[in-house]
């Protein structure tokens, strides 16, 4: 059951009636307040709900859609920015799969047969190092990478399947979520929108943080302090930091020399102080236009730190700066003998990017039994698509397994610290 739209305490009170009338009295269903529908939110209550033990809801801001960093533009979508024809990726452009995720990769196959997503043409991920004399793009060998078949947001919309999700949704971080007794109770616009057994907070950032600011939490409360930067020390840092990246989405006349000189679907982009991923939208996603092709870039997280401004509320004068000079970087790095024919543009800052450093606990999640509230995202597990549906899926697997019941607490521990994140460290933005 999805809904698309912020329904109300009474919608969703009937809701959860109907899910409680149709399972059996003698396995009454718990409730569980999911706050946020990015995939490790989405994973996390796809999960919960394929067992049965658990009747989960997810909250999320998104007015168009779900997905978080898994998000795409349709055309038709509000501003009315056409941006071509077809699907425009804006945020997460690759799905890879890390080293050892083997239900992961198992989630991407069953993907692939349903038609979610598909894989990377052969050569078609390539690798650019700017101080290479020539420009010369490499395939990235061995590099296994999938896109979303109908943009990247089919990847939420096939986890959103059969659960109840509430869009549109500000749980306010000054006082959203509230312990009532043994209840958590969840708030939007003064309203109560329901009170739950159980919570899961499936994002970070500062919202967050002030969220799980006053309640008894603590522990918990403490690991979502964030810090924002382009960098931290190799020794991991002492609390979560996240870094800021650039989203440039630009269209240019079918034939450009940059489509003569990007031979891929997507390019990595190495040693380039502004930019580091260039992605052909139009070629990737397999639209075709006669005129005009869609591209997105994403800046190197110092750009994104050096330009930042208000996120949802970005200056016209600082938006027609990053502007250019990302498009002045686009045509440094490809050497382009001429200017850009660009004919629009769509710029966002995507402001809580990438976590810098990941937490030290091996599970991948965050559980106060005491309170019956948890914590999923990749920074407790791999800074990727992968490392966020992981977090979910474990966390989810220790409910069902155990009903966050038995009083252990799990990533609490004193003792744990963080660690640094090599990839995105190195490439500003990992392998997303």
């Amino acid at each position: 059951m999805s809904i698309s739209r912020r329904p109300g305490a009474i919608l969703i009170s009937i809701t959860l009636a109907i899910i409680f009338f149709l399972v059996p009295m003698s396995s009454p269903l718990q409730t569980v307040a999911i706050i946020g529908g990015g995939v490790s939110g989405l994973s996390c209550a796809s999960h919960l709900a394929k067992v049965g033990k658990f009747a989960p809801t997810v909250f999320d801001t998104g007015r168009l859609r779900l997905g978080g960093r898994c998000s795409s533009r349709l055309p038709g979508d509000k501003p009315r920015v056409k941006l071509g024809s077809g699907v425009v990726d804006h945020a997460a452009q690759v799905i890879s799969i890390p080293e050892g995720y083997t239900e992961f990769r198992q989630q991407v196959r069953d993907w692939v047969t349903e038609g979610v997503v598909a894989p990377f043409p052969p050569n078609s991920v390539l690798s650019l190092d700017v101080k290479d004399s020539e420009v010369d793009a490499q395939p990235k060998i061995g590099f296994e990478a999938y896109y979303g078949v109908n943009g990247i947001s089919t990847v939420p919309l096939s986890l959103s399947s059969g659960i109840c999700v509430v869009q549109d949704c500000w749980v306010s971080p000054s006082n959203g979520v509230k312990r009532r007794g043994n209840k958590w109770v969840i708030k939007s616009k003064g309203e109560e929108l329901g009170s739950f057994d159980k919570l899961v907070i499936a994002h970070n950032g500062k919202c967050a943080d002030r969220l799980m600011s006053k309640t008894p939490a603590k522990k918990l409360h403490n690991l979502l302090k964030v810090n924002f930067s382009d960098k931290i020390s190799r020794s991991g840092g002492k609390k979560m930091t996240l870094n800021s990246i650039y989203s440039l989405s630009f269209v240019v006349p079918k034939g450009s020399e940059l489509g003569t000189k990007m031979l891929g679907h997507c390019c990595y982009v190495k040693n380039d102080k502004s930019l580091k991923f260039v992605s052909n939208n139009s070629r990737k996603l397999g639209y075709h236009d006669d005129e005009k092709e869609v591209w997105t870039i994403l800046s190197s997280a110092s750009f994104g730190k050096k330009f930042k401004g208000p996120q949802e509320n970005l200056p016209e004068d600082l938006v027609r700066n990053v502007t250019e000079l990302l498009l002045g970087s686009v045509a440094d790095v490809f050497r382009l003998e001429e200017k850009l024919e660009v004919e629009e543009t769509m710029l966002q800052l995507w402001g809580a990017g990438l976590p810098l450093n990941t937490w030290g606990s091996t599970e991948g999640y965050l559980y106060d039994s005491r309170n019956s509230v948890g914590c999923v995202g990749d920074w407790l597990t791999n800074p990727s698509v992968a490392g966020a549906w992981e977090s979910g899926r474990r966390f989810a697997a220790f409910l069902n397994s155990s009903g966050g019941d038995d009083g252990s607490d799990v990533g609490l521990e004193d003792g744990l610290g963080w660690t640094f994140n090599e990839g995105v460290n190195e490439n500003g933005i990992g392998d997303i």
